[in-house]
């Protein structure tokens, strides 16, 4: 930048050359390529009392002088980003001498590419002297008026289509000012979206001889959006026909952004307001509900207690008292435990023990169970479960229970004479069990909450004993265990439908051929491996590293990011596999892989990974292998599929 150094030196230009320069401008000067100052002068800084010299290194287009109004800063600012570019740019623009007073200049940017510099000069426009407008010029006196007041007025003829407007209106909408703008042009500068809208609202005011108001967007030439507003009104001819419309308009880009902000506050504050009803309410119903179900059958147990202890009754009445307290004690049992599987959910502390189990045997143990309420009701059942052993990976007692309780329901809820039925099929990746009742059925208004807490509505709505926890713990255990739960009823006494959906493990052929799952003398297809594991839910840990250990593998364990790579440090051999969990506290599976692969130790660096996760979307996996994992699997895993992950991976590092 020859020229700029020289300029930096001398801090003007050659005598000589400033002689013809302050002769031919008002203002003139050298940018560099990014806009700035390296030197400037002319007869301008004189009125305004500003030394050129403190000008150096400011953007050029960043002074105070180009701030009369946003649209002439924006104006000079993209001039200035076209000449760096390397395009020579003219344009007018209003010089800022005081608050009071600005100078209309025809600015210009020549780039100079040898010199690799910007030369910026300005001349004085001269500003057309305002006449009084002819005493018939209706349009001209407005505009006059509201010119010398500094109102954005426009004027738009209905016959001619043209509007007329002050310089605040054009720069009020980013429009040239000067000439007439046809309506035309001035739809072309409205946002797209409300093109139609600003159109129809024009026909409709030019027809109605009344006051109108209206807000949209206006794009400017850089793709700048502003909101405006506009009032104004329409005037018709004497005969009726349309003759003018007459406004102002003004920006309110701000006020939107402010209302939209409050609104968004007055929503939170909303849903906070609702979520904090919604807690009262609910801690309400279940104060009430528990007084009332631990009541009953605790009045049933003291008052039998006491006829026991204080009168002499015959064998009858006493084997009657005893099922009764025990009856009224197991009832009380269930809601107890029904509390606690509850609070364990809302906390998010229910523990599963998750290993290959046979679905059907789940089902018909607990089909076994409910027998002798069916009969003790009168109701006929039908079980279609297949021949065929489906597994899952679930634990057994919490799959017993869903099924348990929504089986139980189904019985509570259908009248003498009525009939139960439970089916189950399987499709490639899921097992499907319903269990189908011709009971009271469910209404439309209650399907949508019948798994939520304390929900006792039955198909007429009878209220039923119980604290209405049965199916919202159900739907928990199912989500948990990967699947999906839900009623249908064509409505009041029409029965209803609940449908389980779990996905299945390919272990069917396995168990067949090589005996129980659970058989300890199973293939050791897995030893001589050293596997790490990472996971912060004990659960999955411990499920995890007893499967690979009955598959003869070597197991470290670690419950966070920390721990695993300090296991790593002090292993003397890097592990022959990595296992670890995606959706992790303080620092996920993401951030830990990439730490791995960024070892100094290039045996850890490579040791082959595999991503365990419940996520299952294909973001997430995508995410996992860019991040450095070799695969991705999903929970629950299929054991036979995933010990060959695993086999195939280990076998080549």
């Amino acid at each position: 930048m020859q020229i700029a150094a020289e300029m930096s030196q001398n801090e003007q230009f050659p005598e000589i050359t400033n002689k013809i320069f302050a002769r031919l401008f008002e203002l003139y000067g050298v940018l560099d390529t990014s806009g700035r100052v390296i030197t400037m002068a002319g007869t301008i800084f004189e009125r305004t009392a500003t030394e050129p010299k403190l000008l150096q290194n400011q953007v050029f287009s960043e002074t105070a002088f180009w701030q009369s109004s946003e649209a002439n800063s924006r104006a000079v600012i993209n001039a200035l980003r076209s000449a760096v570019e390397g395009k020579f740019v003219r344009l007018n623009a209003n010089f800022r001498i005081s608050s009071k007073e600005k100078l209309p200049l025809e600015l210009s940017f020549v780039p100079v590419e040898e010199k690799e510099c910007i030369f910026v000069s300005a001349r004085v426009v001269e500003r057309p002297k305002k006449k009084k407008p002819a005493i018939d010029d209706t349009a001209s006196h407005l505009l006059f008026a509201a010119e010398t007041a500094g109102i954005g007025l426009w004027y738009l003829s209905a016959e001619q289509g043209v509007i007329r407007s002050t310089r605040q209106f054009s720069e009020i909408l980013g429009l040239k000012h000067g000439e007439d703008v046809s309506f035309a042009s001035f739809l072309e500068a409205v946002h797209p979206d409300d093109r139609a809208t600003v159109k129809e609202l024009v026909n409709e005011a030019v027809r109605s001889d009344d006051y109108f108001e209206h807000s949209f967007r206006m794009v400017s030439e850089d793709n700048n959006t502003e909101w405006v507003s506009v009032e104004g009104k329409s005037f018709l001819k004497a005969n009726g026909d349309p003759d003018r419309l007459v406004g102002i308009v003004r920006k309110i880009t701000d006020e939107k952004l402010a209302a939209q902000e409050l609104e968004l506050v007055y929503e939170r504050e909303k849903a906070a307001r609702d979520e904090a009803e919604l807690a009262n309410r609910s801690k309400d119903i279940f104060l009430a509900f528990v007084s009332h179900e631990l009541r009953a059958p605790l009045n049933s147990i003291l008052g039998w207690s006491n006829i026991l202890l204080t009168k002499e009754v015959d064998e009858k009445t006493r084997l009657n008292a005893i099922e009764t307290i025990e009856r009224s004690a197991r009832m009380q049992t269930k809601l107890i435990n029904d509390l606690v599987d509850s609070a364990r959910v809302a906390s998010g502390k229910i523990k599963l023990e998750y290993r290959p189990t046979e679905l059907v045997t789940v089902v018909r143990n607990v089909i076994d169970a409910q027998r002798p309420a069916l009969d003790a009701r009168g109701l006929s059942y039908s079980s279609d479960l297949g021949e065929e052993k489906v597994y899952v990976m679930g634990d057994v007692n919490r799959l017993q229970q869903v099924f348990g309780n929504i089986l139980s329901n189904a019985i509570k809820f259908t009248p003498a004479g009525g009939n139960v039925s439970v089916s189950a099929t399987r499709s490639n990746s899921h097992v499907t069990v319903v269990i189908a009742d011709s009971g009271e059925g469910i209404s439309a208004d209650s399907l949508p909450t019948i798994f939520h807490q304390f929900s006792q509505v039955g198909a007429g709505e009878k209220k039923s004993v119980g604290l209405g926890l049965g199916l919202s713990i159900a739907r928990t255990l199912v989500e948990r265990h990967g699947g999906t739960v839900h009623a249908e009823s064509e409505g009041v006494g029409k029965g209803s439908r609940f449908v389980v959906s779990l996905p299945v493990l390919e272990s069917s052929k396995l168990e067949r051929n090589s005996g129980p799952l659970r058989s300890p003398v199973s293939q050791k297809l897995l030893a001589g491996l050293t596997v790490l594991i990472v996971e912060d839910e004990k659960d999955s840990r411990d499920v995890l590293r007893l499967y690979l250990e009955n598959k003869g593998a070597t197991v470290h364990q670690a419950e966070n990011v920390s721990a695993a790579l300090k296991i790593l440090e002090a292993l003397d051999a890097a592990p022959s596999l990595i296992i670890s969990d995606i959706g992790m506290p303080e620092e996920n599976g993401l951030t830990f892989i990439k730490r791995v692969r960024a070892s100094a130790n290039e045996s850890i660096a490579t040791t082959p990974a595999i991503a365990l996760s419940a996520f299952a979307t294909g973001d997430y996996k995508s995410h996992a292998l860019e991040a450095g994992f070799h695969q991705y699997v999903t929970k629950p895993f299929d054991p036979q599929s995933f010990a060959q992950v695993v086999i195939e991976l280990a076998r080549k590092n």
